[in-house]
């Protein structure tokens, strides 16, 4: 069970170094060698009697709070000091300008940042920061409000369900998120009863309808409590691709003083509700991917070979893997190729980082073969 608390959002106040120079204008997310250190979206402005001045103030503004966003993302939030004395110029290896605005003195502009991965890992051992920069396999987010008039969910008029929505259109953490969309068959196929009850069947059918992996079920309840109190009950449960149960991730009661005053729901008060849901499940996932450096684990992989350029990309792609530590080519032939592999980190963390890359890996026995999704 999670005690309630206010959930802080950690914007850090970095004593930085800023050196003006010409930057490299990318021209996509794909440019960025690696998607974790790609912050994107950042909105920043800046006033002066020099134009050219005003932009580089924007930039600069941004650039911190692309940073911010940065350490929220791959490190636990309670580790954050409020101030670092660091070169944020260093760290960054391009901006993108998404859109510009400007007056006689004032620019206005949304910008991308990539930043560089060696130099931000660098900061973070410096700082014993713990940190992790795995993404996880798409999870569905299935809301179910089980009200007085009975189970609602795949309403886009439904309170919880827009406050869902309008929570996710703005998350950014590793936790890859898909917010459950369903036609009318889908809805008529399924009924809330089964749902709350872990119906595996069910689970699967909207895991495979949304693309998933896993799905987690967030269920809004009003209900009379112990001593005749009335509460608001919220709890998320987490199930895995085959709609096996896994895990609560989340369970926390709110007390109100009669039934009305619970079904009048507070959309302020359930989105704190919804970010700490989020908070508890994003911080587990890093504490479980955290990168390990002297913890190395070791694989045969089978690189099938079916076009001229197949082993020299599989090549390339391991060689530029962040968690690779070692390459051992075992042996080649015309429809395929072995290597021994040495990796930081589980073979789980290993999984999820090539998925991000397009591969995944097909286990046989103690052995896996590497295959283009």
């Amino acid at each position: 069970m999670i005690s309630e608390f206010n959930l802080k959002l950690f914007f850090v106040k970095i004593i930085f170094i800023f050196i003006f120079q010409f930057e490299v204008i990318a021209s996509s997310k794909l440019d960025c060698k690696e998607k974790a250190f790609y912050v994107n979206n950042v909105i920043s402005d800046a006033s002066h009697q020099d134009l050219t001045k005003a932009k580089s103030k924007a930039e600069e503004k941004g650039r911190l709070i692309a940073f911010n966003q940065l350490l929220n993302r791959l490190t636990l939030r309670n580790q954050i000091k409020d101030t670092y004395k660091i070169d944020l110029n260093k760290m960054t290896n391009f901006i993108k300008i998404n859109n510009e605005a400007n007056s006689t003195n004032r620019f206005l502009g949304s910008f991308d940042f990539c930043f560089n991965r060696d130099e931000v890992v660098k900061f973070f051992k410096k700082e014993n920061l713990n940190f992790a920069e795995v993404f996880s396999l798409p999870i569905s987010i299935f809301p179910i409000y089980d009200g007085p008039s009975g189970y609602v969910f795949l309403d886009e008029k439904d309170k919880w369900y827009k406050l869902w929505k309008r929570f996710l259109n703005t998350n950014d953490s590793l936790l890859k998120f898909k917010l459950s969309t369903g036609n009318l068959s889908l809805k008529r196929s399924i009924k809330g009863k089964e749902i709350i009850k872990s119906n595996k069947k069910v689970l699967k059918k909207i895991i495979k309808n949304d693309l998933t992996k896993r799905i987690l079920v967030v269920i809004l309840e009003p209900k009379l409590g112990r001593f005749g109190k009335y509460q608001l009950k919220i709890s998320g449960k987490l199930y895995n691709e085959s709609g096996e149960f896994d895990q609560t991730i989340f369970s926390k009661s709110r007390n109100y003083e009669n039934f009305n005053s619970i079904t009048n729901l507070n959309e302020d008060l359930l989105l704190k509700d919804v970010s700490e849901l989020v908070y508890v499940f994003e911080e587990s996932w890093k504490k479980n991917n955290f990168f390990k450096e002297g913890l190395i684990t070791f694989v045969d992989l089978y690189i099938p070979i079916q076009r001229m350029h197949d082993w020299s990309n599989s090549l390339l792609l391991l060689n530029n893997l962040p968690y690779i530590n070692k390459i051992n080519i075992i042996g080649l032939k015309a429809d395929v190729g072995k290597v021994s592999l040495g990796f930081q980190g589980t073979n789980n963390t290993f999984f999820n980082i090539l998925n991000e890359k397009g591969y995944k890996l097909k286990q046989v026995n103690d052995e896996f073969i590497l295959i283009k999704k």
